[in-house]
């Protein structure tokens, strides 16, 4: 995929000159939280900064939004402004990995609003955004400009056509994740029986905002214990709630790690993490927790 110019203001926003103080990453914000001087998280930014664009940039590519570094910039830091109105240092994680979380939400918030093109509206539109996805698989999702024109080849759309539709559905992958993955856990019903092909109505095709944010709100509100073991059983990552990771052994065509899907974890091994007796201990664990979120989520599906 072909580079975007980026203003040179744009990425450095945060930038202080003469620079500030140098320390580790995490004293910054400690420290503003202790202190609440604005100039700690002035500090923070300044040296996150050149992370940052590059996590943005990696957005940025990922849902073929190349004329929109700014504006998901901007997002990224409302999350993470967010992030630090919860965020409580003794909570074992560092800010950097909690924020992520909140700041991929600001982010896909963005996305969605700024969305003109391909919508699911029928039963054809949805069957063609599954088609593209499964095209798109075979080529291991390059964003490679041959691999996007090889795409649309395929499904006989434009290359930006293509494009819309292949956000629409990494949009709508990045929603049921959590869903489709509790769900499948619970061995009662899956993505595909709560949300039938056989119907045209889009809340049914696409799961609501609103069940995402229940299902996060009612996992924080978990016990720790409760939202550890939960995390490796679904396979998401505690600390920033991604389910996947950056694996830096393995980078990309621009040399960036490749997002790799956590693994879930057997209950026999959750329960040798948490030195428990039985794998049934770790499995009733789990099941509690499941029971809370799906009390969260009554009425919505």
């Amino acid at each position: 995929m072909k580079e975007t110019y980026i203003d040179e203001m744009d990425l450095n926003m945060y930038r202080i000159v003469p620079a500030p103080p140098k320390w580790d990453l995490q004293e910054y914000i400690v420290t503003y939280l202790k202190e609440k001087d604005e100039r700690y998280l002035s500090w923070f930014l300044h040296y996150y900064e050149k992370t940052l664009n590059k996590n943005v940039q990696s957005y940025m590519r990922q849902f073929f939004m190349q004329e929109h570094f700014a504006d998901l910039k901007q997002a990224y830091i409302a999350g993470l402004l967010k992030a630090l109105g919860k965020y409580t240092p003794d909570g074992g994680a560092s800010f950097v990995s909690f924020k992520e979380h909140y700041a991929e939400r600001e982010i896909f918030d963005y996305i969605r609003s700024m969305r003109t093109g391909f919508t699911v509206q029928s039963l054809a539109e949805y069957a063609k955004l599954r088609k593209a996805m499964a095209v798109w698989d075979k080529y291991d999702r390059s964003y490679a400009d041959s691999t996007i024109e090889a795409v649309a080849a395929e499904l006989g759309e434009t290359t930006d056509d293509t494009k819309e539709i292949l956000l629409g559905g990494l949009l709508n992958e990045n929603r049921v994740d959590l869903y489709q993955q509790y769900a499948e856990d619970d061995e009662a019903e899956s993505t595909e029986e709560a949300h039938p092909d056989t119907s045209s109505d889009t809340y049914t095709l696409y799961m609501k905002g609103e069940l995402y944010n229940r299902l996060w709100d009612a996992y924080d509100k978990l016990e720790y214990t409760e939202r550890m073991m939960l995390a490796q059983r679904l396979g998401f990552c505690f600390d920033c709630h991604s389910t996947f990771y950056m694996d830096y052994d393995d980078l990309d065509e621009y040399g960036d790690p490749k997002k790799k899907p956590i693994k879930p974890m057997m209950y026999t091994d959750i329960a040798t993490d948490h030195e428990y007796s039985s794998a049934n201990t770790a499995h009733k664990k789990c099941e509690k927790a499941l029971a809370k979120l799906k009390e969260a989520i009554k009425g919505l599906i």
